[in-house]
């Protein structure tokens, strides 16, 4: 089968306009159909990564077929396949084993959406929960996007489906649990944020 679009946006003058461009290298690379936006920063971190349900929501409407968001810290090491898990509305990396409350109980890095109704309701609950946790008088925690999505698959009605990514489309390169599982990555995420954050909330 055709494998799905990639897509992914950055923020101008910041450092993920560079980042970005190792992504399209690596598509490039492997023959792979990327469709890559710059956006103008929302003035946080915070705000920007709380785009991304919007974003894919967007171009999912504009492209109506299978999509894999890939941050655009994001790179391919290796020719990706389709996975059995792309049979499912969306797949994300979810950890079973994690309390359902964990920040990292979902690794939005790598996300595929099918063109389905069903994709569609989850991305609006994501979007939602995105707003819900910004607007959140009380919040004391950072903000991140995985968590908002996590809640939201969490509380999706039974006829949307959602599959577990395999580790190899989501592997930190420096993670010493993803290096000890995953010795040949097909994306690998080098973790972006830690550098550029603070060049964003200026």
């Amino acid at each position: 089968m055709e494998f799905p679009v990639i897509i992914s946006f950055y923020t101008k003058n910041t450092p993920y306009q560079l980042e970005i461009q190792n992504l399209i290298a690596s598509c490039e690379a492997f023959d792979l159909e990327i469709q890559v936006e710059g956006v103008e920063s929302f003035g946080t971190w915070e705000l920007n990564c709380a785009y991304k349900p919007f974003f894919i929501l967007k171009t999912l409407d504009e492209l109506q077929m299978p999509l894999l968001w890939v941050d655009a810290d994001g790179v391919f090491v290796q020719k990706p396949t389709w996975q059995e898990a792309f049979q499912s509305d969306l797949s994300v990396r979810y950890h079973s084993e994690l309390p359902k409350d964990h920040p990292s109980k979902v690794i939005s890095s790598t996300i595929f959406v099918a063109p389905t109704p069903q994709a569609r309701h989850l991305l609006k609950m994501w979007i939602k929960e995105c707003q819900k946790s910004l607007l959140d008088p009380n919040r004391k925690e950072e903000f991140w996007d995985q968590m908002a999505l996590r809640d939201a698959i969490l509380q999706k009605p039974p006829e949307i489906t959602v599959s577990s990514l395999p580790l190899t489309y989501a592997k930190i390169f420096d993670h010493p649990q993803d290096c000890k599982e995953v010795a040949s990555p097909v994306i690998e995420h080098y973790q972006a944020s830690r550098r550029s954050k603070k060049f964003i909330n200026l």
